[in-house]
């Protein structure tokens, strides 16, 4: 009966830490520690209409770039008076929702530290986000 009872509490101990792990996973989030922030030296008005081509970019690099198998995805504004380039990334291991969390974040830095500029990238640990005013690769 005491063999029995220790392998019951070895195999309830066993779940336990299963499911701790599990749900710690599920709970994780990116890591969106920057790296590097790099910005354009050149800026632009506010009433420029480019402001709306970076504005498309970013959204565009941020919805889409989870949905695509590797997480790396290039886009062009559809704005033929001032046309931007965006691109971004994220770390393959990522889950889709941690990526998109990622991008999130990077759209964020980005926009705020290179507001006004005709070019800005940021780098985290998970993903990654950059606009130009030229065709990149």
């Amino acid at each position: 009966m005491r063999n029995q009872t220790n392998s019951f509490t070895t195999i309830i101990t066993l779940i336990i830490g299963l499911l701790a792990i599990s749900f710690s996973a599920v709970k994780s989030h990116p890591n969106t520690t920057v790296q590097t922030i790099i910005c354009n030296a050149y800026t632009y008005a506010k009433i420029d209409p480019f402001g709306k081509s970076v504005a498309y970019v970013l959204a565009d690099t941020m919805n889409v770039t989870p949905s695509i198998k590797g997480y790396d995805y290039y886009t062009v504004s559809p704005y033929p008076t001032a046309i931007a380039y965006g691109h971004a990334t994220c770390n393959v291991k990522l889950p889709r929702s941690q990526c998109a969390r990622c991008l999130v974040a990077a759209r964020g830095t980005v926009s705020s530290s290179c507001a006004n500029r005709i070019g800005g990238q940021v780098t985290m640990v998970d993903c990654s986000m950059r606009y130009e005013n030229y065709e990149f690769a």
